[in-house]
């Protein structure tokens, strides 16, 4: 397990309330500035408000109460906000006294009273006017609502996480996962305060739960892809820090979920996505698998779960994530038997000890299309009348109702990318030469991926050049684009609906 410390809360604490969080309500304006220098000179703080929203300060904790708010003659606070005036949609809910931070002087616990009539949160969770909360390294302090996040408290004296970490990135203890090599955390640059996730593995030597062990040749694998790879449909990596027990994996963060509750997603009837969207979402993955075959790697390991999207609209942006399994074709042969057995092609599924390709990874995308196109899996064991592997290795494909709404080239082009035979399945570029991808869908696709990338712009912060990507989504309710694989099993819901739409 990941070391962590426990959290006592107030017996009379609400439940957690979340909502869609934007990246631009978390950037920073005033790079570094921090506030309570002067108050002890000499003196080490003890805590560390990290302001993360723009136009608030970074403050130093010195004092046993510290008070935040607007503040007024008859009610003076340590900290005052006047930077967010002219942010109404913050500065609204701002109070006199906001909330106060309290340290105990016997037990040195460090507190977070809530003097507000709107509320101050933490971590997502609105702790109530009177009420207190004890506050934790790393935890997330919002205002009036979960999208209001405004700091992150970090106590000055904590080593829960190496220095070669934290000396760069804020580490919060917010979960955006868990898995069974380790957890998932939300964080932050200290460059620029931008958003990115931390995938925390385990790589200590265990004998009662060695199976929760990630090696560190695997690791190591999957870093050495992914620094490789620059593709907007492909999630990016920043860093990776390996110290003796554990090993941090820095990556892009991804709100918008798995692409698996979208095309499960109730809206749609479970259904399918239909023949628009479909293709939409096919151009940007059909672009991906293009992009890595281009330049030497196969995934292995393309699946629904393995999809993030870029934030909960309808049409937004595809990344493919979790490189575990990939491989660089170059360096040497692939013939190991890994991946998802219902997503496997039939060379793999067959496990002779043959040499297979990157057309494995066509395969695997024909799954996913089928599923996106129609809401249910082309293999499952869940067909009784055939065993799954018998499924794939006869390429048998059973189209029920959904499919009338979708043309007869797009069941084309899914059949074709689902054929058995190796040498007459497409490539991903003969698959981006066709006809089929160059419809108004298709185009549509390919502009919103532009214009997404345009709006990573460099931005002028305190003086200093950071990066601010303002169009992406952050949604804590979601396993992020830093999702540990776990063992999947999502196909199992999908064959449920399908049966239940035979």
């Amino acid at each position: 397990m990941v070391r962590g410390t426990k959290r006592r809360r107030n017996s009379t604490e609400k439940p957690k309330a979340v909502v869609t969080l934007h990246r631009e309500d978390t950037a920073l304006v005033d790079d570094q500035v921090t506030v309570g220098d002067s108050q002890c000179t000499g003196a080490k703080p003890y805590a560390r408000l990290v302001g993360i929203r723009r136009g608030v300060a970074t403050i130093d904790i010195f004092d046993d109460v510290f008070v935040c708010g607007r503040g007024s003659d008859e009610t003076p606070v340590n900290y005052n906000f006047s930077a967010l005036t002219h942010d109404v949609g913050l500065y609204r809910f701002i109070s006199k006294v906001q909330f106060a931070i309290n340290r105990a002087t016997d037990t040195r616990r460090i507190y977070l009273n809530d003097h507000s009539r709107n509320g101050t949160l933490v971590n997502q969770e609105m702790i109530g006017k009177g009420q207190t909360r004890e506050l934790m390294n790393g935890d997330l302090i919002s205002i009036g609502i979960p999208a209001l996040i405004i700091f992150v408290f970090e106590t000055t004296d904590d080593s829960q996480y190496p220095e070669e970490l934290t000396k760069k990135y804020h580490v919060t203890s917010h979960s955006l996962g868990k898995g069974g090599f380790g957890k998932v955390l939300l964080g932050y640059k200290r460059s620029d305060r931008s958003v990115v996730a931390i995938k925390v593995l385990n790589t200590q030597f265990s004998t009662r739960c060695s199976r929760a062990i990630a090696k560190i040749r695997d690791i190591k694998n999957e870093v050495e892809v992914m620094k490789k790879l620059d593709h907007p449909n492909i999630v990016g990596i920043y860093d990776w820090i390996t110290v003796s027990k554990y090993s941090y994996m820095v990556i892009e963060y991804v709100g918008g979920g798995e692409f698996f509750s979208k095309v499960v997603d109730s809206k749609y009837n479970r259904m399918g996505l239909g023949e628009s969207l479909g293709k939409y979402f096919a151009y940007q993955l059909i672009d991906a698998v293009m992009y890595l075959h281009s330049v030497g790697i196969c995934h292995r390991d393309i699946k629904p779960e393995n999809i993030l999207c870029s934030d909960k609209s309808e049409r937004c942006i595809l990344k493919l994530t979790d490189f575990g399994m990939a491989k660089t074709t170059t360096a040497a042969k692939m013939k190991t038997r890994c991946g998802t057995p219902s997503y496997n092609a039939p060379e793999i599924v067959a496990n002779e000890g043959i040499e297979y390709t990157p057309k494995v990874d066509i395969w695997s995308l024909g799954c996913v299309l089928f599923i996106t196109f129609a809401g249910y899996p082309p293999f499952s064991e869940e067909y009784t009348d055939m065993t799954m592997e018998k499924q794939v290795m006869t390429g048998r494909l059973l189209f029920h109702s959904q499919w009338r709404h979708i043309t007869h080239e797009t069941q084309k082009m899914i059949k074709w990318m689902l054929t058995v035979e190796p040498s007459k399945r497409p490539t991903a570029v003969e698959l981006m030469s066709t006809e089929w991808m160059k419809c108004a869908d298709c185009r549509t696709a390919k502009q919103d991926i532009l214009k997404n990338s345009a709006k990573a712009v460099k931005t002028t912060v305190g003086g200093q050049q950071t990066t601010v990507a303002a169009a992406t989504v952050i949604s804590t309710t979601v396993t992020a684009a830093a999702t540990i694989t776990t063992g999947g099993g999502g196909e199992k819901g999908v064959a449920a609906e399908k049966k239940r739409n035979q």
